[in-house]
């Protein structure tokens, strides 16, 4: 049995005396250029949508982080006023609330707080006792909803513009 070569599978000569052995072909380095310059087309057509993927990546979270941070703030400031409306007047710290907890990503002309009765109707959104007769303020059971909108602005802008409208809204009862 003829013993193989570790570089190649050819007989060796010792083995087979007389014989003629193949010469061992080796890689042309033609060949080998080639190969990196088709490595390098691949590289240059999948590297620009490698980056445009990880970038709309990047700004999606960033406007799902913002996003959820004002729902937060909006549920926030409406728990404050549920629990204070009945006692003083809210529309004023509530918008302080949401605006402090949005991390100044809603100013306070985008936020409107609004008072409804259980039954219906609208109420201003404050004590009774702090009211002209004739007027009602907030009771227990009347709902508080409070609305808060701001404009995502995109890090890179893609194919839909460079700004995204989002309103967030949340209504609590009153305690």
């Amino acid at each position: 049995m003829p013993r193989l070569s570790r570089r190649c599978a050819v007989a060796t000569a010792d083995d087979h005396e007389g014989e003629t052995l193949k010469p061992v072909r080796r890689r042309s380095s033609t060949r080998r250029r080639r190969s990196r310059g088709q490595s390098l087309v691949e590289f240059a057509l999948v590297f620009p949508l490698f980056i445009l993927l990880v970038a709309a990546m990047i700004d999606f979270g960033v406007g799902l982080f913002s996003y959820m941070t004002v729902v937060n703030a909006v549920r926030d400031g409406a728990r404050l006023g549920a629990t204070n409306c009945s006692v003083l007047a809210c529309t004023n710290p509530v918008k302080a609330r949401v605006r402090a907890s949005s991390g100044g990503l809603v100013q306070s002309g985008d936020i409107t707080v609004t008072c409804t009765k259980a039954a219906g109707g609208g109420i201003a959104c404050t004590k009774n006792t702090l009211l002209p007769p004739g007027q009602d303020g907030v009771k227990n059971g009347d709902s508080i909803t409070v609305t808060a909108q701001f404009t995502y602005r995109l890090l890179w802008p893609l194919a839909f513009g460079t700004q995204i409208p989002l309103t967030s809204t949340a209504t609590f009862m009153a305690e």
